[in-house]
């Protein structure tokens, strides 16, 4: 069962704040009360889903962790508030976290140019919802997110988010000549911006890094968030 507590608006507001920089200075800055209080929010955080519990990225998949190596241990350690996620680190044979260590540092970085990958990863969760699509909402009361990217498309159709300014990209498959992968950029009511990648990143062999890439760019800037 979900028991991830949303933020309340006067609790921590520059955690939640829509700039990341602002999120992890933060977060950095908490002290140890403050620090508890806001990790007791995140009870019951879901198995293989790396992150920070005041997100400014979230990237949401279904699929089932293929990556995972049977000599070596998977850290499942709480999530984090102020540093990435030791699991953004996991050395997979099939290169899945590296990618998404690139995927995050890519998204991240358009709006802080400055930021390298560890910077990117301390304001970035990968939550894997299953066969629980509800820890998609309760993950966004939890982190307020202002970035949501869908990696596969069983995670975008189960959220139920309705999207308006749909842009649509389209990458090539190198190997196969015709092929190609649909995804979007778009934004919600509350000026998230949020998207649905071409390709899950765990067929990094099935697309050219540097078209992946210009996807990823291409993501709009969320807007201010309505006050209430």
């Amino acid at each position: 069962m979900v028991t991830w507590r949303a933020a309340s608006a006067g609790t921590g507001a520059r955690l939640f704040h829509p700039d990341p920089a602002v999120r992890l200075e933060a977060a950095v800055r908490l002290g140890p009360r403050a620090r508890r209080a806001q990790l007791a929010r995140a009870g019951g955080w879901p198995e293989h889903s790396p992150g920070a519990v005041n997100a400014w990225l979230l990237l949401v998949t279904t699929k089932p962790p293929t990556w995972r190596e049977p000599l070596l241990v998977w850290p499942e350690e709480p999530p984090t508030l102020g540093r990435a996620h030791p699991g953004f680190f996991y050395p997979d044979p099939l290169g899945f976290w590296a990618e998404v260590r690139r995927w995050a540092a890519v998204l991240v970085g358009a709006r802080q140019p400055g930021w390298g990958a560890q910077e990117a990863l301390a304001v970035t969760t990968l939550v894997h919802v299953g066969a629980e699509p509800a820890r998609f909402g309760a993950m966004v009361a939890l982190a307020s997110p202002r970035v949501v990217l869908f990696l596969d498309e069983a995670a975008w159709a189960a959220s139920g988010l309705e999207v308006t300014a749909v842009e649509h990209h389209h990458i090539r498959d190198p190997h196969r000549r015709g092929q190609v992968y649909e995804g979007f950029w778009a934004r919600d009511d509350l000026g998230r911006t949020v998207g649905k990648a071409p390709q899950h990143p765990a067929a990094h062999n099935l697309y050219a890094a540097a078209e992946l890439d210009d996807f990823l760019r291409a993501r709009p800037d969320p807007t201010e968030p309505a006050r209430r």
